[in-house]
C-alpha cells in the first residue's frame, strides 16, 4: 500500500463530500443517502484513491479517542483499520489504540 511523507493538511475543504467521506476512516452517512461532511471522520488520505498520508495516520490515532457521536463498533473498526495501516507504514501504535481496536 502506498504511503506519503508529505506535510498533512485535511482536505475537507478542497474535496466534495462524496470524496471527502471516501478519504476518511468512518463514515457515519446513511446508505444510500446524500453524503455530508460532518459525518466523515479521520481524514488519512489528500485525495480518493491517493496513498496514506503517515501524518494524518499519527493525526488520526490521537483523534480517534475524541470523537463523539460515534458507535463503539464503528469505533473500533476504525480502530483496526488504523492500526493495520501504521503497521504496513512502519508507525508504532501505542497500546490505546491497541486496546480500543481490541488487538491488545
Amino acid at each position: 500500500m502506498p504511503f506519503s511523507d508529505e506535510a498533512w493538511n485535511s482536505p475537507e475543504s478542497d474535496l466534495e463530500a462524496d470524496q471527502f467521506c471516501s478519504v476518511c476512516l468512518v463514515d457515519l452517512n446513511a446508505p444510500g443517502e446524500t453524503k455530508v461532511k460532518t459525518k466523515c471522520k479521520l481524514p488519512v488520505r489528500n485525495t480518493p484513491g491517493g496513498p496514506y498520508n503517515k501524518a494524518a495516520l499519527r493525526n488520526a490515532a490521537a483523534r480517534i479517542f475524541q470523537m463523539s457521536g460515534v458507535p463503539p463498533s464503528e469505533k473500533k473498526a476504525a480502530a483496526r483499520k488504523l492500526v493495520r495501516l501504521m503497521r504496513e507504514a512502519q508507525i508504532e501504535t501505542g497500546d490505546s489504540i491497541l486496546r480500543l481496536a481490541g488487538m491488545g
